[in-house]
């Protein structure tokens, strides 16, 4: 079964994640040597501080900066996590923020948010205006969703997938917040899985394989399969 990092923060000296190439690429061989060679990377796009344009510019140029180092057997798609705003829809040519060509897009709220009426306003216009799919990251930082995980499946019913981060399916992980975003992933709640790897002290990578093993042996070899099937469609789209 092939392996994807739907969320990492791995392109080097551009946001709060890799600060050198050297950083960057014992990321990658962290994910790699566990079997993880496909990757996206998903550097801060803060809506309210840079437009649609000026972010591109400045990541595209880190990433041309970064291609040649990549290694060949590694395959990466390039994204963004895209904390929205009232701002982004100032830009209707938003090509170049969605992971690759495909029209998944990675999209970030205020983790207090409510996801009330004007939130699923904004989701409804990224998926109806922009003919994009919104990708929910570490969903367990949304207390509201924790707490009301039936607003998960209205979420799910306008669109929108739901990613994890692997740190939370560990030895070390908060017992109850695991057993409940186990039960989540049996019930189907939970789409996608990424490292959201800044470094070996934050959101470290070294803990994929640990996080892929209690979740098969929690919810079963097919909910590892479901959630790789979804990030593999992503790549299929995105070149």
């Amino acid at each position: 079964m092939q392996l994807f990092d739907v969320h990492s923060h791995i392109l080097p000296a551009f946001d709060d994640g890799a600060r050198t190439i050297d950083d960057s690429l014992e990321l990658i061989d962290c994910l790699r040597k566990q079997g993880v060679v496909n990757i996206c990377l998903t550097p801060h796009f803060y809506t309210h501080k840079l437009s649609v344009e000026d972010f591109l510019e400045s990541r595209n140029a880190a990433f041309e900066a970064f291609l040649p180092h990549i290694p060949p057997d590694i395959r990466i798609v390039l994204g963004a996590e895209v904390y929205v705003t009232d701002y982004l829809f100032n830009s209707d040519n938003w090509k170049g923020i969605s992971y690759g060509k495909s029209p998944y897009i990675l999209t970030e709220f205020p983790y207090d948010s409510a996801f009330s009426e004007r939130t699923k306003y904004q989701i409804d216009r990224i998926i109806g205006n922009h003919r994009m799919i919104p990708v929910l990251p570490h969903v367990e930082r949304y207390e509201n969703l924790m707490d009301n995980p039936r607003k998960i499946d209205e979420l799910h019913d306008m669109g929108m997938l739901i990613q994890t981060n692997i740190r939370n399916y560990t030895d070390k992980a908060p017992f109850f917040r695991k057993r409940k975003l186990l039960k989540m992933i049996s019930r189907g709640q939970i789409d996608l899985l990424g490292s959201d790897a800044h470094s070996f002290t934050h959101n470290t990578p070294e803990v994929f394989s640990e996080a892929l093993n209690t979740i098969a042996d929690k919810c079963g070899d097919g909910a590892v399969a479901d959630m790789m099937d979804y990030a593999a469609n992503i790549f299929r789209e995105a070149y």
